[in-house]
This record gives structure tokens, C-alpha cells and sequence, in this order.
């Protein structure tokens, strides 16, 4: 109950922050936003699942390495916003969690895919956990809204038969939605990720 809880509070805060600095956009826009961002958000985890899996074919791995990066500001490389401001190419915060103490590195994204393809160990299940929530989405220019996704992991790694690690994450990435006017297909939003940022990490039982 306290956890149903704790996921209505979160959805009701989001709600609030969309109101509050979001005025010019419509209800039917703020709503496609949010399942725009959980349908891309799921495409990236299916994605780092595919990648993570021992068992999937090496081309199928390539596709997702490559394709990827296309969610992403920049596409994966440093990038230049709309005021002329210079970007590294976006991370990944990965962490990991040894004696109850957390250790996390950031880690270029394209770098990222490749490590998480080629991890040492014999078996590697990347799990959704919980549907992600968007929040704090706030107007940047005329074109442009940012926000904060966050979405849930269970990561797996074995050694044979062994379970040698596994915990649980909770991960926010930078979202970026900008309004582009085009001459053939019209006016469309377009949302890209940004950095991904470790805001807690759980040891699971092995």
C-alpha cells in the first residue's frame, strides 16, 4: 500500500510541475509527451536487454548498438544546442554496489553499448522494473521543453550456474522536446535523451 502510495505521489507531483511551468502547452500535448517518452523508454531497455543477452545473434546485437545512439542528443557524439552551446558526447552513469558502498563511473554512451555487450560474464539479464514517470518538464525557449524520466532496472550477472551479482536501479535521463517546423511533413515534437544519471542503487538477494 505505502508503495502505491509513494507511485500516485510521484504521478501527482509530476502532474503539478507539468502545470506549473508548462501553461502554453495543451493537456492532449503534455499527455502525448509522457506516452511518448514510456514508449521510448521501453524501447531502450528492450534494447539493452537484447544487447546484455549472451544468447542473442551478433548482428541483432549490431542493429541495437547502432540504432540507439539515434534516441539520443547528438547521436551519441558531442553536439551543439540551439543557443550555439557546446555538449560531450551524452553518458551513462553505471554503478555498482560492493560491502554497502556505491561506486558509480560515467561512461560515453556508444562506449557504454559496446562494454554491456562484451561484460565477463556467462549470462546477462537487463529487466525493466517499473513503468517510468516523467516530471519537472519546464519551457527552455519557444522550440524547446526539457524534463527528468526516471525508470527502473534489475540488472543480472552470472558465472556458470553461479548468480554473482544482481541489483536494482533507478535511473533519471535528461529529455529534451523541441518543436520542428518542417515544409513537407508540418510542425511535430521530437524528443531526444540526454545524460543518464544513477539516483539509487539496491543489492538484490543472490
Amino acid at each position: 500500500m505505502k508503495k502505491v502510495f509513494m507511485i500516485l505521489l510521484l504521478i501527482s507531483t509530476s502532474l503539478g510541475c507539468f502545470s506549473q511551468k508548462t501553461n502554453d502547452l495543451s493537456q492532449e500535448e503534455l499527455e502525448a509527451f509522457k506516452v511518448q517518452c514510456q514508449e521510448r523508454i521501453d524501447a531502450f531497455q528492450m534494447g539493452l536487454e537484447i544487447i546484455a543477452d549472451k544468447r542473442q545473434d551478433a548482428e541483432i546485437k549490431d542493429h541495437y548498438i547502432k540504432t540507439i545512439p539515434e534516441m539520443f542528443m547528438g547521436n551519441g557524439e558531442p553536439w551543439t544546442d540551439n543557443n550555439g552551446g557546446k555538449h560531450d558526447a551524452v553518458k551513462m552513469q553505471v554503478s555498482s554496489l560492493s560491502n554497502g558502498k556505491i561506486t558509480t563511473s560515467n561512461i560515453p554512451l556508444k562506449q557504454y553499448l559496446n562494454r554491456l555487450r562484451n561484460l565477463p560474464y556467462t549470462n546477462v539479464e537487463i529487466k525493466k522494473a517499473k513503468t517510468c514517470l516523467i516530471s519537472n518538464l519546464y519551457k527552455v525557449s519557444d522550440n524547446l521543453y526539457m524534463g527528468t524520466c526516471t525508470f527502473f532496472q534489475y540488472f543480472t550477472g552470472q558465472s556458470g550456474e553461479v548468480l554473482v551479482y544482481r541489483d536494482y536501479t533507478q535511473k533519471d535521463v535528461d529529455v529534451y522536446i523541441q518543436r520542428i517546423e518542417d515544409g513537407s511533413l508540418g510542425t511535430y515534437w521530437d524528443m531526444k535523451f540526454g545524460d543518464i544519471n544513477v539516483s539509487e542503487t539496491k543489492r538484490m538477494p543472490e
